[in-house]
């Protein structure tokens, strides 16, 4: 905690030196996380802590004549009180993020390193990019309308490809961007390769064996309508086993993925209407496995516009393929390759593999800098003779990025309610408090059989200079 303690107060001398129009920015991110986590019933082993980080990223931007600029920018995370006692025997394995942390960087607490260091060439309609920077695929051309923007940053963006931003130590790319807007749309391509990260404190390396290609073309038919059309190829060179329900698995993971997504609103009585469709399809190679694999999203909202609070019910069902057949040569289990999971698993503990979320959300907005948000989630795995699939893709040379446990022969997974709180008390500031409830059924009592019940908690005070 004395680190964070000289952190803070750093911070202030920062913050009084910079001018507004400085083209240094810095943002200070701390967050004090408390788990309750599923008990394994194993002796010595805590389920139960509470620890802090902080994430400091500060950088500096330049020009070189009219359509060129740069940027530079640094991070610094800090740990403190991770769990020293809360990695379980397998099948139940970490008991909450904090186990991660401290079993990615055991006797470190933390680590400064490049996140963004590139040049860029903006022309009136064309943007190049060349070094390291953060991507998230589904932010191409955002749309103006606000609805429409809320949709595609928390339903959409980065189901696939994403910095990992709820992680403290995050991931960034090293490659090229080419994106060109016309009237019609906008077409983007990258090619990069992904930094470790995410749980790892050594978050300037490179991944070099990991090497991602995207493509895609973002228009509207107008301004109350949005859609994409996007390729991915993925290509994991890397010599770990492959997280899957066919133990062994090594050799090459090369996956393309041919997808989209169509978002609406329109009005109707005192509110308007939205509706989300998103759909992936893989087809590729696992290791010596054939990959064929698939994923949807349906969800419909109605937020009344004119009512006090502004309330904002939505309801929608995902569905993520598993394998059904662990002594095949197919692999069927849809792999959602480097995302942002906490978006769509707002406690991290699962993600879109051989899943099936049916949930139900309400928004409330009972002043213009508080947000209210309440979540339920019905959760099963697709199939019953795959796993229970967690993680956030690769973030290491030597092991995969996602963990498995076994499913017990049940679907049954678990419910989940959650309520997030924001506050916003200037433009510059914002507070989080984050409270999950988690209520395990077949598929968690198979792996903890002491306790099913979780809880997850965290407050989170960001600030921007």
């Amino acid at each position: 905690m004395r680190r964070l303690l000289v952190l803070m107060v750093s911070l202030g001398v920062i913050s009084s030196a910079m001018a507004q129009s400085s083209p240094i920015s810095v943002t200070w991110r701390l967050r004090f996380e408390s788990w309750d986590f599923f008990d394994p019933g194993v002796a010595g082993v805590d389920k139960s802590y509470i620890f802090a980080a902080s994430l400091l990223r500060a950088g500096i931007s330049g020009k070189l004549g009219k359509s060129q600029d740069w940027r530079l920018e640094l991070s610094q995370v800090t740990f403190s009180d991770l769990p020293e006692n809360s990695v379980a025997p397998a099948p139940a394995g970490d008991l909450g993020l904090g186990a991660t942390y401290y079993r990615w960087n055991r006797g470190r607490d933390g680590s400064i390193f490049l996140k963004q260091g590139f040049w860029q060439w903006r022309g009136k309609t064309t943007t190049f990019r060349l070094g390291r920077f953060e991507f998230a695929e589904g932010a191409e051309r955002m749309p103006k309308d606000a609805t429409l923007s809320w949709l595609r940053r928390n339903r959409i963006q980065e189901r696939l490809i994403g910095p990992f931003g709820f992680a403290h130590v995050q991931r960034s790319f090293d490659g090229l961007l080419f994106s060109q807007d016309s009237k019609d749309g906008n077409f983007s391509l990258t090619l990069f390769r992904p930094t470790r990260g995410a749980f790892d404190l050594k978050g300037n390396d490179q991944l070099s064996e990991v090497n991602l290609l995207y493509a895609s073309w973002t228009s509207s038919f107008d301004s109350q309508s949005d859609w994409r059309l996007f390729a991915l190829y993925y290509d994991d060179n890397r010599n770990v086993v492959k997280t899957s329900n066919t133990a062994g698995i090594t050799g090459d993971v090369k996956v393309t993925t041919l997808g989209g997504h169509y978002l609406r609103t329109w009005q109707s009585g005192e509110g308007k209407f939205d509706t989300v469709v998103w759909a992936g399809w893989q087809f590729g190679d696992w290791g010596r496995l054939d990959h064929k694999a698939f994923a949807y999203a349906l969800e419909l909202g109605y937020q009344w516009t004119k009512a006090q609070w502004q309330p904002w019910l939505r309801i929608g069902y995902f569905f993520g393929s598993g394998d059904d057949n662990p002594n095949d040569n197919d692999h069927k289990t849809f792999f959602q390759v480097l995302p942002t999971p906490r978006i769509y698993a707002r406690t991290p503990i699962y993600n879109l593999m051989n899943n099936r979320d049916l949930f139900v959300q309400m928004m409330l907005k009972p002043a213009k800098n508080l947000s209210l948000r309440l979540d339920f989630h019905k959760i099963w795995l697709s199939k019953s003779q795959d796993l229970w699939y967690s993680g956030g893709g690769a973030f290491t040379p030597t092991a995969f990025g996602y963990i498995g446990r076994p499913s017990g022969g049940s679907t049954r997974l678990m419910d989940v309610v959650d309520l997030s709180i924001d506050y916003n008390p200037d433009p510059s500031t914002t507070w989080t408090l984050y409270l999950a409830k988690l209520m395990g059924k077949d598929v968690v009592r198979a792996n903890f059989p002491a306790s099913s019940s979780g809880l997850f908690a965290y407050l989170e005070f960001v600030r921007r200079w």
